[in-house]
């Protein structure tokens, strides 16, 4: 099996044995201590795909408005789609975006994780991209 089948399956495991130690079934979870060994989880013989930055420039650069400015901050940020559309204008800073809520599937909540809500730094280009979306509005 593939690392990412072995993976999968302990992760469904796990998940109902949680819940048999939430039903009081079961007084621990035994997956917890099995650990996968790394040569089944990491494949060395696939090479991840990658682009270059300039590869990457250039497909910002085929995509439309919105989405292009959308996939240029999500590379810069590593915001998750849901954080990209909760972002408000109020969210900017000169060098800094804050992220403390997510829109996804047409609901407004909290972040995925408590960790997610956060201000965190980024380069101007990255604002001056996003500034340039509110000048087209306009």
């Amino acid at each position: 099996m593939s690392g990412d089948t072995v993976l999968k399956i302990k992760e469904v495991l796990s998940s109902i044995l949680g819940s048999a130690v939430r039903y009081d079934l079961l007084t621990r979870n035994p997956l917890v201590a099995v650990q996968i060994p790394r040569s089944k989880v990491v494949n060395k013989k696939k090479q991840k795909p990658h682009i270059t930055p300039e590869e990457f420039a250039q497909l910002v650069s085929l995509v439309d408005e919105p989405y292009a400015t959308m996939m240029y901050v999500a590379v810069f940020t590593g915001l998750r789609v849901s954080e990209l559309v909760g972002l408000k204008w109020e969210d900017l800073r000169e060098d800094a975006i804050t992220v403390d809520e997510r829109f996804c599937r047409g609901d407004w909540s909290v972040t995925k994780t408590a960790g997610s809500a956060a201000t965190i730094g980024v380069a101007p280009s990255v604002i001056a991209r996003i500034h340039r979306l509110k000048d087209m509005r306009s």
